[in-house]
């Protein structure tokens, strides 16, 4: 099996010292959630980098807010993720779906990776 790249939070694996991701889709959606939820600034050296999911937090839950979310998710990804095409992004509510909270906010990204052929989603309950 391959390692790409250690499962983050890092955890032991008594074979590998640390768990890996052992797929290119793992590893993909692991980035793609610390771009996700990464406040721009956060990341030392590149003050830009990060969606910033944290800032919409207390906007109200409409489609504006979604709107300004898929524009940010889009860029970011076409600067940091380039070998990944975004398909859809969707929002979920608990108007949506009895299974998330009050006052939260789920997204689904779908993307296509090219170089691989590869398509996947990632959830992300915020």
């Amino acid at each position: 099996m391959s390692n790409y790249s250690p499962v983050l939070p890092l955890q032991l694996d008594p074979t590998n010292g640390f768990q890996n991701n052992q797929t290119i889709i793992a590893v993909v959606m692991q980035n793609l959630k610390m771009l996700v939820l990464t406040s721009p600034g956060e990341r030392v050296m590149d003050p830009n980098f990060g969606v910033g999911m944290r800032r919409f937090l207390f906007e109200q839950n409409n489609i504006e807010a979604h709107s300004q979310i898929s524009v940010r998710i889009r860029r970011q990804v076409l600067d940091y993720m380039p070998f990944v095409e975004i398909v859809d992004i969707k929002f979920g509510t608990e108007q949506d779906n009895e299974n998330i909270r009050a006052n939260s906010l789920q997204v689904s990204i779908e993307f296509f990776i090219s170089a691989t052929s590869e398509s996947g989603a990632l959830n992300i309950n915020i």
